[in-house]
């Protein structure tokens, strides 16, 4: 087996395979030109070794069998819908027998590609083989081997946590601004905020001007407050699990692996009805979930390239993360008030992640169309 190494496959793909996986980098295309970050190509040395290749989002231009998983759409043509013949050629791989399965991470991951399908130029009985091809298996999780139990947080470390790079799209300006709100509450929380701080023009949902961040990023000096610039997965994980609670007010995901990570510990996860979310996060049940930040006339964020640097974009952004902010401490004040209500949502956050996450079905599942697909 020839897989690609990062974050999103480890999550999507056999925990502990009774076959040999290697794990390589594939050339990343979309760094040269980002017309083509619809395919990839592994170094032909190790395809040359390999009996199926288990691609990941970009589809492989290989004479191997292969199966490919994918987290929002499939093919990516992000930027590009105005060259139908590039499509084509994207379809026409898949369409190949040597394409055996693709793989929606989520019921939303496949609700988007029967969407693009149906919209394509393909005929009736190429979108009939297509939509055979397809299922859905979510990402899997090896849960925590900390005993479930009644103790909760105590209330001299009632921490929230917020875990992601991207601090504006995950909702990182939400979680500050919720600090400055729970300080001004006097309530009993410490926010933690495990972060590089990577925002603005080069991340397509936020807007572009940097002065914009500027009061989001002083209340990071706020005395309930720690910010984290890196931290390994480890660290993650045990944040994740002393946390009272851990946030992804995210604008735009098309999964949110830290919210699975989160639940596999216990701890209940305050998110935003965006991408897979509400598949999994159930409000009052193992987590808060509001509602999702939209763009004028979609039911997702969407911005366009050209509305970014505006002011209005400005104004509807910050409008989100002030709603966020204000609802997610609003919903913390009432599970203070419901410490039952609270310990239920600890126990379904772990219970819940383990029917849907269990990385022992998941890898029966890979090797079993592992050696289907050879």
């Amino acid at each position: 087996m020839l897989a690609p190494t990062g974050y999103p496959w480890a999550f999507n793909g056999p925990r502990r395979s009774s076959h040999k996986v290697r794990n390589r980098r594939f050339v990343p295309f979309n760094r040269v030109n980002g017309t083509l970050d619809g395919v990839t190509v592994f170094n032909p040395v190790d395809e040359m070794g390999s009996d199926l290749l288990h691609a990941f989002n970009r589809v492989p231009v290989t004479t191997k069998p292969y199966i490919i998983g994918f987290e929002s759409h499939l093919p990516r043509i992000f930027g590009i819908e105005d060259k139908p013949a590039y499509h084509h050629f994207l379809y026409k791989r898949l369409l190949s027998s040597k394409c055996r399965k693709i793989i929606a991470i989520s019921d939303y991951a496949l609700r988007n590609f029967e969407r693009d399908l149906a919209a394509s130029d393909l005929s009736p009985a190429q979108k009939a083989v297509l939509r055979t091809k397809a299922e859905v298996r979510y990402p899997n999780m090896v849960m925590s081997d900390t005993p479930d139990t009644d103790d909760l947080p105590q209330p001299d470390n009632y921490q929230i946590s917020f875990v992601g790079n991207h601090f504006a799209r995950k909702g990182g300006c939400a979680v500050a601004r919720m600090a400055e709100l729970s300080l001004k509450k006097k309530l009993p929380f410490t926010f933690t905020i495990v972060s590089s701080l990577q925002y603005g023009g080069h991340i397509w949902s936020d807007p572009t001007n940097p002065e914009f961040y500027e009061p989001y990023l002083k209340l990071l000096d706020l005395p309930n407050v720690r910010h984290i610039p890196k931290l390994e997965n480890a660290g993650v994980m045990k944040l994740l699990g002393e946390s009272y609670a851990s946030t992804l007010l995210t604008f735009s995901d098309t999964f949110g692996y830290s919210a699975i990570e989160s639940l596999a510990q216990g701890t209940p996860v305050i998110a935003s009805a965006q991408g897979a979310l509400p598949e999994f996060i159930k409000d009052g049940v193992n987590g808060v979930m509001l509602d999702p930040a939209v763009t004028e006339g979609d039911a997702d964020w969407r911005p366009h390239w050209f509305a970014r640097s505006t002011r209005a974009f400005e104004d509807l952004f910050a409008g989100n993360v002030e709603r966020f902010a204000r609802q997610g401490i609003e919903r913390l004040e009432e599970l203070l008030e419901s410490p039952d209500q609270y310990r239920a949502m600890r126990h379904q956050a772990r219970a819940g992640c383990n029917a849907q996450f269990d990385h022992e079905r998941a890898t029966e599942f890979w090797d079993d169309l592992y050696l289907k697909s050879v």
